[in-house]
């Protein structure tokens, strides 16, 4: 059990540079914006090449699985698979050296794309990994652990790379700000990913892995494959821009396609499975992961020209809400994560009202360093509150928390469009509150009940980021044509879509004997 505990905290390190990563694209993207003269749909190519990555990552990983004859990750081990990711995230931060230095959009979209592969791997590796210390049904606590380091990643990301770039939040260092200033602040991150790698090789993790021979099925490498040479046929034949419209489009009738079908009680139990594809519940986490990425990614990335257009602000001056919407996943993760370690059913109450405000505390201080008077964000408090009481009213069990928490953050979304000033700003930002604990439910739910098939769902689930290329460019698509709040309904509608698959996973689930909203309550929610 101790030991568990240590290899899990372990594994949570690497958690901190993925969102730190992605936070920073925040900062960047107006910034490229504005040096390269981008319209806001090819500003958001920065999220495309960064999250495109992980779906063409994922098919990578079958490809290979196949040339060797089997799973990856089940012959070289997780601890192996995320050292060689870390080293490929490293590789990719080298490019930005000489893309800043020929003031090259191309070839820093290359860089991301590169790091972006790395992460695949890694996460693909990690997160069976921490579900596989403990009981399955525990495994999103598990998940929120690590997902509580991640965004504070998210939350130092924006405010430090904001300050490598730009030194400080006037005007003129936005002004006086070039190309060549992103140079140092990810080759330091590129030394960063190689010394996380010599620790990962040197640690005592176990060798843990799927010992049960799986085989790569033709389908399960012919459909992600055929869909990605047809989108690289379209963006060659045409353009990217519509490429990625084609994508959102295909994306959105395969999944109310299957949605209906899945309503249709045509999904039980499953039978003789001759791939992950046989399971209702990994198709339908595919879609859900797809979106949910997707909607959080959107809203961190177009929250620099919303800030711009109604706030009337400049690159060096957003960092500080572009921390608090990820910072805001980091207070929702934090809270999600206290039953790791087993306090009292009375201690756990007083710490689930008070663990989420440390963490906003925490949001206050980091970008009170950096940006100086931060008494503006105090009002957020309240879409703190609305959180906690959200999380009471769960009881900690996943569907019931997916269909809550995205309720709310539709809610929220269509609040930030309807209204104005910071009332529409904090609402907007408070998506990242209902974002926080929806991922490890999702990847719980999707991968339940997959048994030897466990990694290739994992490997899909993580594919389907996706989603975070494609989305946040529509929406930038449609805040060109509409305007940019405006734009933020197509957040709405991505968590109704999640409110939905929380429907109706949970009966496909129940019809094949698996009631993750029972197994909690049984258990008294609490980690192991």
């Amino acid at each position: 059990m101790q030991n568990n505990r240590s290899h899990l905290y372990t594994l949570m390190t690497v958690w901190f540079f993925w969102s730190f990563v992605a936070a920073s694209n925040g900062i960047l993207i107006p910034l490229f914006k504005e040096k390269f003269t981008l319209t806001q749909t090819q500003a958001q190519l920065v999220d495309f090449a960064f999250y495109a990555a992980y779906f063409i990552g994922s098919v990578l990983y079958l490809i290979f699985s196949r040339i060797m004859g089997g799973d990856i990750l089940n012959k070289i081990g997780y601890k192996n698979g995320i050292v060689i990711g870390l080293l490929i995230s490293a590789v990719g931060t080298l490019l930005f050296y000489p893309a800043a230095q020929t003031a090259s959009y191309n070839l820093l979209l290359s860089g991301l794309f590169i790091v972006g592969l790395g992460f695949s791997l890694q996460q693909t590796a990690t997160q069976p990994f921490m579900i596989a210390l403990g009981p399955p049904e525990t495994g999103a606590q598990r998940i929120n652990l690590g997902g509580a380091v991640n965004n504070l990643g998210g939350t130092i990301g924006p405010a430090l790379v904001s300050y490598a770039i730009f030194g400080s939040i006037s005007k003129d260092a936005a002004a006086n700000a070039s190309i060549e200033d992103v140079k140092a602040p990810y080759l330091i991150l590129g030394v960063l990913f190689a010394l996380m790698a010599l620790f990962f090789w040197i640690s005592k993790l176990p060798r843990i892995k799927n010992d049960e021979d799986v085989q790569v099925s033709n389908i399960v490498i012919g459909l992600p494959l055929a869909f990605l040479v047809l989108c690289v046929g379209v963006a060659v034949a045409f353009s990217i821009e519509i490429a990625i419209t084609f994508t959102f489009i295909l994306m959105c009738i395969l999944m109310i396609g299957y949605m209906i079908y899945s309503l249709a009680g045509k999904s039980g139990a499953v039978q003789n499975a001759g791939s992950v594809l046989s399971y209702p519940q990994a198709v339908l986490g595919m879609t859900a992961i797809f979106v949910y990425v997707g909607v959080e990614v959107t809203i961190g990335s177009n929250l620099g020209e919303y800030l711009k257009e109604t706030e009337n602000l400049d690159s060096s001056q957003i960092s500080k809400y572009v921390s608090l919407f990820w910072g805001s996943m980091m207070i929702g993760r934090w809270t999600a994560s206290i039953g790791n370690f087993n306090p009292s059913a009375s201690m756990k109450k007083i710490l689930t009202v008070i663990v989420p405000f440390i963490a906003f505390a925490i949001v206050l201080i980091v970008n009170s360093l950096y940006s100086g008077d931060v008494s503006d964000l105090y009002p957020y408090a309240a879409c703190v509150a609305v959180m906690i009481l959200a999380y009471f009213a769960s009881q900690e069990k996943p569907v019931r928390l997916l269909l809550i928490f995205t309720a709310l953050g539709a809610i929220m979304s269509i609040i930030g469009v309807m209204t104005t000033g910071k009332v529409a700003l904090f609402s907007l930002i408070s998506g990242g509150l209902f974002c926080s604990v929806l991922w490890p439910s999702i990847f719980s739910l999707g991968t339940a009940g997959l048994g030897k098939f466990t990694n290739q769902g994992a490997a899909f689930l993580i594919m389907m980021i996706l989603g975070g290329s494609i989305i946040p460019v529509v929406q930038g698509k449609v805040a060109d044509s509409f305007g940019i709040q405006e734009s933020y309904l197509l957040a709405a509608g991505c968590f109704v879509y999640l409110f939905i698959f929380g429907i109706v996973v949970q009966g496909v689930l129940r019809k094949q004997g698996i009631d993750f909203d029972k197994e909690v309550v049984k258990g008294g929610g609490k980690g192991h």
